[in-house]
């Protein structure tokens, strides 16, 4: 089949703006721009999750032919955090805590993401246990309140004890309530 096409395109010369520049500025080459760098300053909510994005409209670069700014499109990435695991709103902290605190109680400090904060470890605590410590987490997104904190009970198990501790733990492994 044979048709017949049109192609309707900007002049060449002046890119549609009815202004043929002869002498075009040095900074500019006739473009009526200037591409450079700057930097502005965004207020963050407390709460964004990693790939969140925010738009800034009219922060973008500028027109062509004294056309409006643009919009900056800011997405969010997360940072690991060397204490916590992020888990939605919620945040995990592993704690390690000896097998006497584990089966006697103890009160101990931990890490917060505001500060610090004593925690209770109840007597016969089990490995892997999760103690909750509320609204201690992340801020919720627009909304009131705030996640919790979990706290992941680990025991710890020295690799090396010295002779006077091996004869206690074999005294102890040897007590009626210690065996399973």
């Amino acid at each position: 089949m044979f048709g017949q096409f049109v192609n309707i395109a900007p002049c060449h010369n002046c890119n549609g703006t009815g202004k043929i520049i002869t002498k075009p500025c040095p900074a500019c080459h006739g473009d009526g721009r200037i591409y450079e760098e700057s930097t502005i300053k965004i207020n963050i909510p407390a709460g964004v999750t990693d790939n969140s994005y925010m738009t800034l409209r009219g922060e973008g670069s500028v027109g062509k032919n004294g056309g409006s700014a643009g919009d900056i499109i800011v997405i969010f990435k997360e940072l690991p955090h060397p204490h916590f695991v992020r888990d939605g709103d919620n945040i995990i902290y592993e704690l390690s805590i000896s097998y006497p605190e584990a089966v006697l109680g103890t009160e101990v400090e931990i890490p917060t993401l505001t500060g610090r904060a004593k925690l209770k470890i109840e007597p016969g605590t089990q490995a892997g246990k999760f103690l909750k410590m509320r609204e201690k987490g992340i801020q919720h997104l627009n909304r009131h309140g705030a996640g919790d904190q979990l706290v992941k009970t680990n025991i710890h198990v020295p690799r090396k004890v010295n002779s006077q501790e091996k004869e206690l733990l074999r005294q102890l492994q040897n007590m009626p309530h210690i065996k399973v």
